[in-house]
């Protein structure tokens, strides 16, 4: 069965936690549960893909021409307007 990308995401995020403290990759997949080829394939793809973050430019209301709420624009062109900033944290918590 094909992993899913968010699934690949927490994977990495985790693994990231562990690999700060020390733990190689073979133990760290023993420990989130997934098979450690999987794990060193993902952190390949990880290392040779999209960064993890991505440049963004955050509008502010007043500068953003009178518009309500926060506008974000991702570096690949995509525009989020009129959010609140609790509602930008929902919208980030939910993509991640």
């Amino acid at each position: 069965m094909k992993a899913s990308e968010r699934f690949k995401r927490k994977v990495l995020a985790r693994w990231r936690v562990l690999s700060a403290r020390g733990v190689d990759a073979g133990r760290a997949a023993v420990e989130i549960g997934v098979a450690a080829a999987d794990l060193e394939t993902w952190i390949q793809e990880a290392a040779s893909g999209s960064p993890l973050f991505a440049p963004v430019h955050v509008v502010d209301e007043e500068a953003g021409g009178g518009r309500r709420g926060v506008e974000v624009v991702l570096g690949c062109g995509v525009r989020v307007l009129g959010l609140s900033v609790a509602e930008l944290a929902e919208l980030a918590r939910r993509l991640s």
